[in-house]
């Protein structure tokens, strides 16, 4: 989502990006598609370039590297997570949070007040799912953190030691860029989230774009998007609601085939055109004025 602010500033405000590399290797991987290749520089040259009529963003997991008291131009944080920094920078000029959660977060704990943005997906990407009866009755799951793997074991033998002779299969993928997991989230009637913290989360609401019934952990973040009429999630560590409908699904997989379309509805609000829009306001208000 940073490289994204970045693109903002390009388009609306015509000023010169750079991406400070805190980090080696490629960037994002293949798994996103980056529309413009600015000119990454280490922190060592970012120190030496900087001037107080530039402006600086980055997350929070880049605390440790006190920027706040470092660089002398305009700093805003966006605040991605509440999980991945010992401590969060507290000089920074502006904060704006992806959730609720996070922003009430950050408030209880750090005294720091911040307004929300929430991320986006790629809404034109993952809209392209087959029509619900033809889709697979395997439960997708996204396993590219472990804690998911362990949480789906926990889940698994509680199911199995109350309904011992269930039917159901899972499909378990990692390592997909979006294109593909797009594909496979179209070809599937549900998908099982299980992240027990996320700062918003965007798998889930991928998938309820692509017209999948999500169940599981709320991940906290995923509040801001979550409702009863699209979807079935729980607290984290509250496995009996996910357990009775894996029981129903099991039994009849297509009696929820209306939470479907209620999630896709749900998705659209979170298009890249409304995070443009909300940072462009942002930006005029507080950087570029």
């Amino acid at each position: 989502m940073l490289y994204q602010i970045g693109r903002i500033c390009h388009e609306v405000f015509k000023t010169p990006v750079f991406i400070v590399q805190t980090y080696s290797g490629k960037r994002g991987g293949n798994r996103f598609h980056y529309p413009y290749d600015f000119p990454a520089i280490s922190i060592k040259k970012m120190l030496e370039m900087v001037t107080p009529d530039d402006v600086f963003f980055c997350n929070p997991v880049h605390s440790g590297h006190a920027f706040g008291l470092r660089l002398p131009c305009q700093k805003v944080m966006f605040l991605q997570g509440v999980n991945t920094f010992t401590a969060l920078d507290k000089h920074f000029d502006h904060y704006v949070s992806n959730s609720t959660f996070v922003q009430q977060h950050t408030r209880k704990y750090y005294h720091v007040d911040s307004n929300v943005i929430h991320p986006f997906i790629h809404t034109e990407l993952f809209n392209k799912g087959i029509p619900w009866k033809k889709r697979s009755n395997r439960i997708l799951l996204l396993t590219y953190k472990k804690e998911t793997l362990y949480e789906f074991k926990q889940l698994m033998q509680r199911y199995l030691a109350k309904y011992p002779l269930g039917s159901l299969s899972f499909k378990r993928v990692q390592n997909l860029s979006q294109e593909q997991l797009s594909t496979i989230m179209g070809r599937h009637k549900y998908y099982l989230t299980l992240t027990p913290v996320e700062g918003f989360g965007l798998p889930p609401l991928e998938a309820m774009s692509s017209g999948c019934v999500v169940f599981g952990f709320d991940g906290y973040g995923g509040r801001d998007y979550f409702t009863r009429n699209n979807s079935r999630v729980a607290e984290y560590h509250d496995y009996t609601p996910a357990i009775k409908f894996l029981y129903d699904i099991d039994r009849y997989p297509d009696a929820v085939s209306h939470l479907s379309e209620n999630a896709m509805d749900t998705a659209k609000l979170f298009s890249f055109s409304r995070f443009k829009r909300e940072w462009t306001r942002f930006l005029e208000k507080h950087i570029f004025r």
